[in-house]
């Protein structure tokens, strides 16, 4: 194996090496040179307003425009006030004697069923129970009817023949979206008022 020669210095490296340790070692007064450019440097807007808002001041202000002001600050807020009540109350229902129970209405249902031995009727009004509101037969021509007593709102129902077979009211609009495959029907009940019914 050859026997290692010693490096010789390289003349180009060794001048390189001098200008960048001529460079890179900063003299002894560099933080002396460096804080006295920090404190020539003019301060920034942000420092600027800070400085000024944490500074105590004195406002001198007259009686009246310390009143003037004051009133004009009780205004403003009695109008948000005002503002945010009216809003509030834009959905309220101011409640009379009427409205709070309104009256229920009577209404009659009839179902044209000629060969049926029993029909009733189901719905929101009596849990869908069949057994609670039968039809009765009238003398002839296989008409069945009920009066019933509903509060004002919206009802879906159906009739049922001979206890196992839903029928929706032909004579009154169908219910969207029939439930568990149900034919429903849907009657909506108004309020009575004094101008007559809704």
């Amino acid at each position: 194996m050859p026997e290692r020669m010693p490096d010789a210095p390289d003349p180009v490296i060794e001048r390189v090496a001098a200008e960048l340790l001529r460079h890179a070692a900063p003299g002894a007064d560099f933080d002396a040179r460096v804080m006295a450019g920090v404190r020539r440097s003019p301060p920034s807007a942000v420092v600027s307003a800070w400085s000024w808002l944490r500074e105590p001041r004195t406002v001198a202000v007259s009686p009246l425009s310390g009143l003037a002001m004051a009133a004009s600050l009780v205004l403003v807020m009695g109008a948000g006030f005002w503002v945010a009540g009216f809003r509030g109350l834009q959905g309220i229902a101011v409640a009379t004697p009427e409205t709070r129970n309104p009256a229920p209405r009577t209404l009659s249902f009839v179902f044209l069923a000629p060969n049926a031995s029993t029909v009733s009727i189901v719905g929101d009004f009596n849990e869908w129970d069949p057994a609670r509101t039968p039809l009765t037969r009238a003398a002839s021509g296989g008409l069945w009817t009920v009066e019933m007593p509903l509060a004002p709102g919206r009802y879906t129902y159906s009739f049922v023949v001979d206890g196992r077979r839903f029928v929706a009211d032909p004579a009154a609009p169908r219910a969207v979206g029939d439930d568990f495959g149900t034919p429903t029907s849907v009657v909506t009940v108004g309020a009575t008022s004094a101008g007559g019914s809704l």
